[in-house]
């Protein structure tokens, strides 16, 4: 009798496995046709959110951009891809400023304020005393906003600390100062060097007044900084000069007082207090007449410290929006519209995290 050797039982997957598997696998036929089946919901939806994006853009205020181009005095010396000249190597002159660090001096609180100032005419040239006034004339509350408003609250007591070197706001004038901050931007061109100012507002006479503001006081300051220490210096000077001066006055008095006075005396004392004075004169004559060269010097050294900035652009009134951007505010809403599009497919017509959870619990 023939003996058969047994065969070991295959081992195969549960089925719950199996349907695991399957149920969170996808495959390019599957996106093919969930394509087919919902392409036209979804161009509807798109073209639907684009439609609504457009419109929503005619909702939005226009604004108009002013830019003015500037050219800074650079040196041969490299710090990053550029700088401007450094410090002198005779030990003359400040620091120099970079320019990379120029949009930073236009992100000061002393900025915000100093452009909160600036009287400002519209394009219908009503003028405004400040920025500040037309920013307030600008601002009409909503429908929602008068809707939904509670009853005014009794303002808040706000203390200010008063101390020089320290700025202390209340809460309306820090957002006030930073919504005229908001209002401009400066870039620098790493390649060029050049230094480029844009503000954008609702109003194209405001929008070029204030980058004309912007411009004046980026220069002012960048002056001021590189030429402090030769402007100290003068003044410095300044004052020795007049001290030496009153010196060599008072010497020369001294002498020709002594000799009106000593004019037919022929004593050796007399002589020695003589010569005495004499010296006194003319060494305070010498420290005068050096100081006096060093000052005109120095008055030298601080314009030629001053930076040299070229306008490459003038600021120009702008003739046409820059805002809104109807045809991309209209793509983004279709991105967005097609977006959740297909995650309300997924999630409510597929159900696709209901059958991995079902499928992950078998």
């Amino acid at each position: 009798m023939i003996s058969h050797p047994e065969r070991k039982p295959e081992v195969t997957a549960p089925a719950s496995q199996e349907r695991s598997f399957n149920a969170t696998e996808i495959r390019f036929a599957d996106i093919i046709l969930f394509v087919r089946k919902y392409i036209l919901f979804l161009i509807v939806v798109v073209v639907i959110s684009i439609i609504a994006g457009v419109l929503y853009s005619f909702l939005l205020p226009k604004r108009y951009e002013a830019k003015v181009s500037l050219l800074p005095e650079y040196g041969t010396s490299k710090r990053g891809s550029f700088s401007l000249l450094n410090a002198g190597l005779n030990g003359d002159g400040a620091e120099k400023l970079q320019p990379d660090l120029y949009p930073t001096i236009m992100q000061s609180s002393p900025f915000g304020e100093y452009l909160l100032k600036q009287p400002v005419v519209d394009q219908e040239n009503k003028s405004y005393k400040t920025l500040l006034d037309f920013m307030k004339a600008q601002r009409k509350p909503g429908l929602l906003s008068g809707l939904f408003s509670s009853s005014p609250k009794q303002p808040v007591k706000e203390v200010k600390l008063s101390r020089e070197g320290i700025l202390s706001y209340s809460l309306a004038e820090q957002s006030q100062i930073s919504s005229a901050i908001s209002l401009l931007s400066a870039e620098v061109e790493q390649k060029s060097g050049v230094i480029e100012i844009s503000a954008e507002t609702i109003d194209p006479f405001v929008s070029a007044i204030i980058v004309e503001a912007a411009q004046k006081y980026l220069v002012d300051y960048v002056e001021d900084y590189r030429s402090s220490k030769a402007t100290q210096r003068e003044v410095l000077l300044g004052d020795r000069v007049k001290e030496a001066k009153a010196r060599l006055r008072s010497a020369e008095y001294a002498l020709q007082s002594y000799r009106d006075q000593n004019r037919n005396i022929f004593s050796n004392t007399a002589k020695i207090e003589e010569q005495r004075l004499q010296a006194e004169y003319v060494l305070s004559e010498s420290l005068y007449s050096d100081l006096v060269r060093r000052y005109e010097q120095a008055k030298v050294s601080v314009k030629e410290e001053r930076p040299v900035f070229k306008v490459l652009e003038p600021v120009k009134v702008p003739l046409f929006k820059s805002s809104p951007k109807r045809l991309r505010i209209g793509l983004i809403a279709g991105f967005l519209g097609g977006f959740f599009a297909i995650l309300y497919i997924l999630l409510f017509k597929e159900k696709v995290i209901q059958k991995i959870v079902s499928g992950a619990r078998e």
